[in-house]
This record gives structure tokens, C-alpha cells and sequence, in this order.
């Protein structure tokens, strides 16, 4: 969950500056943004499965970057 904007926002800004959202973390994707976990009790060990499968990702060799959502309104600023 993000703090400044909903996920539906999030996704048009990113689709705004040019890139391309998708629910899950996939072969193609290059950044995971990370926001607020204390929302989700399923959540173990502080990392979701996204969080998780992306760090998978990148062990196996995958251009996957997770970030904060900070870093996240950063990149979007720049753009």
C-alpha cells in the first residue's frame, strides 16, 4: 500500500511517463516498488511474496530493482 497515492494513481503515472504496470511481478518487470507492508497480516519476515520472488528473480541473474516508494516519486519527478 502506498502512503501518497493509490495503486490505480500509481500505475497511471508510471503508464504517464511511458513505462507499463502489471499486477505481478513477471519476467519483464524492472522495478518493484515497495510501500507500506504493516496493512497485510499475512505478510512474514517483513517481505511479500512479490518482495520475495523478486529478490529470486534477481539471484537468478533477472534486471529487477526493488525500491522504496520514495525512490519511486523520485524517478517519477525526473521523468
Amino acid at each position: 500500500k502506498l502512503e501518497r497515492m493509490t495503486r490505480k494513481e500509481a500505475m497511471q503515472a508510471v503508464a504517464n511517463a511511458g513505462g507499463i504496470c502489471c499486477d505481478g511481478v513477471v519476467a519483464e518487470t524492472n522495478y518493484l516498488v515497495i510501500g507500506n507492508l504493516d496493512y497485510c497480516k499475512s505478510i512474514k519476515g517483513n517481505k511479500s511474496a512479490k518482495q520475495k520472488k523478486a529478490e529470486k528473480m534477481q539471484r537468478a541473474g533477472s534486471d529487477i530493482a526493488t525500491i522504496s516508494e520514495d525512490v519511486f516519486y523520485d524517478m517519477l519527478e525526473q521523468k
